[in-house]
């Protein structure tokens, strides 16, 4: 996927949510699914941008994400 899209960044899959999704409390129990979310951290692994949709459609902003990604 990263090669696909070009991205200057690794991606990281949880299928299960167990690292990413439900420890940071975006897991949606009564949906059995993970609401949508972004959590960007730094190589030293400490977490520098944290967004948290409303509902599947509600996602950030290219621009946001790419300012979190330069100054995070």
């Amino acid at each position: 996927m990263i090669d696909k899209l070009l991205l200057p960044f690794d991606l990281l899959s949880d299928p299960e949510g167990e690292v990413a999704i439900k420890p940071f409390g975006f897991w949606d129990e009564s949906g059995r699914i993970s609401k949508p979310s972004l959590v960007l951290a730094d190589p030293d692994g400490i977490v520098r941008y944290i967004y948290e949709g409303r509902d599947f459609a509600d996602r950030p902003k290219d621009a946001e994400v790419m300012e979190a990604v330069r100054h995070g």
